[in-house]
């Protein structure tokens, strides 16, 4: 085989090959025992029909043209590799000798993988965030305890926003009462957004006893449409907040005292802080890892990454029962900004993983078997099943080289986090748990 390779792009290359006609008869004997056990000839088993009478029935051209077919990825593949070419998406391929007793020759055009250079890391410099828990971080979390324990009083004033309003809601299409959207003896939060859009504002600064009609936007099934709305407020609840004392903490868990209920509280906020800074710290190395480099990834592989993203986006609107013009209301943006963000972190994603496999390979990051092993058992837990059906599908699914990749990845943006100068960061004990919590869950 003899090859030539001319860069007729950025990161397109046009690969000339030339084989020598031999190289088909491996495909040719293949295509002749093919063809010898699908017709049938008098006198003749299947499987053991001549090849002149195969050439008869089917004609020579149409043999050597199937067998070209069948040869041309693995010719495509020796090329690649004679000229030291990593392909990234399918080839162009045009035959351009083909004749009985001449060499063949085709040309492949083709997109690479472009030449990845990973700047230094030790210049690179991320700010982490704070890592100790706060007084204030505490007593957040014991007033989101004293919200869940709240009880609610009826009280005889105006309702507020964060009162709960017990209403009878009728809603009218018409003079037709509107089942889906009407209830009674509805317990609301106020403030909640959760009922007809106006229903909020309706019923705060109204006392029981009132009745408020207005018409609103509601939903109807999947639809959503205006009708008139009919409220009697019956009455108007308060939170009544728990006390923070030792009988909270008694109620909260078996807390003998509320200094006991803070240690613990202390405690998991702690650990939740080690796996928030851990995951802050791996996002800010590898943005950082991202601005540094001087890289223009390829088209193909954004087009891709971005046509996936694209219609992951559009089923996770159908799922929730939008429409993209839904949406786009819903964000204040059109759809030529919202596929515009799409396609930027299309191309952060794409320039990432390039940086990512780089450092793999110059670092010579490879996977092992414990570590399928570890990556298989935390999905297998992850959806509560038997680990080794989940293997078995990764296998059955042909999905092992991207697990394998993403092992890879996450590898390499262990190292870029190791080799970072992490600015405010915390004690190297600390660090060391993080980027080992933040590695498995990556």
């Amino acid at each position: 085989m003899q090859t030539t390779a001319e860069r007729v792009e950025k990161d397109r290359v046009k690969v000339r090959v030339e084989v020598p006609e031999d190289a088909l008869q491996p495909a040719l004997d293949q295509v002749y025992r093919r063809w010898a056990t699908q017709i049938k000839v008098p006198g003749f088993r299947k499987g053991k029909i001549p090849r002149q009478i195969i050439d008869a029935r089917v004609g020579p051209e149409l043999i050597r043209e199937e067998a070209l077919r069948d040869a041309l990825p693995d010719f495509y593949r020796d090329a690649l590799t004679a000229e030291s070419l990593e392909a990234i998406a399918p080839p162009e391929i045009e035959v351009v000798e083909f004749a009985p007793g001449t060499p063949i020759v085709f040309e492949a055009v083709v997109d690479v993988r472009p030449e990845v250079r990973v700047p230094e890391l030790s210049s690179l410099s991320i700010e982490a965030p704070p890592s100790e828990v706060t007084e204030d971080d505490v007593l957040d979390q014991l007033t989101r305890l004293q919200e869940r324990f709240a009880e609610l009083d009826t009280v005889p004033r105006a309702a507020r926003r964060g009162d709960f309003a017990l209403i009878d809601l009728k809603a009218y299409r018409g003079d037709e009462l509107v089942d889906d959207a009407s209830a009674p003896d509805y317990l609301y939060e106020i403030g909640s957004r959760s009922g007809p859009l106006r229903l909020d504002d309706e019923l705060e600064g109204n006392k029981a006893g009132a009745i408020l009609k207005f018409t609103s936007a509601a939903s109807t099934g999947s639809a959503e449409e205006q009708l008139a709305f009919t409220v009697l407020l019956k009455e108007v609840k308060a939170k009544r907040l728990p006390p923070l004392d030792d009988e909270f903490a008694k109620t909260v868990g078996e807390f003998d005292t509320l200094d006991a209920l803070k240690d613990e509280l202390r405690g998991r906020l702690a650990e939740m802080k080690r796996v928030t800074v851990g995951e802050e710290i791996r996002s800010q190395a590898l943005q950082a890892l991202v601005d540094a480099a001087d890289l223009d990834p390829p088209e193909t592989l954004v087009e891709q990454e971005f046509q996936h993203r694209l219609e992951h986006f559009q089923q996770d609107l159908a799922g929730a029962g939008l429409t993209m013009s839904d949406y786009e209301t819903q964000v204040d943006a059109t759809e030529l900004e919202i596929r515009r963000d799409l396609r930027a972190g299309a191309l952060k994603s794409v320039t990432a993983e390039l940086l990512l496999e780089q450092i793999a390979r110059d670092q010579e990051l490879g996977v092992t078997e414990e570590d399928f092993g570890r990556e298989v058992a935390r999905a297998a837990a992850r959806m509560g099943r038997d680990p080794k059906e989940v293997a078995q599908e990764l296998v059955d699914g042909g999905r092992l080289s991207a697990v394998a990749a993403d092992i890879m990845r996450r590898k390499a943006l262990d190292y870029v986090v190791e080799k970072v100068n992490v600015i405010g960061g915390p004690t190297d004990e600390f660090a060391e748990e993080t980027n080992e919590g933040a590695g498995a869950r990556s």
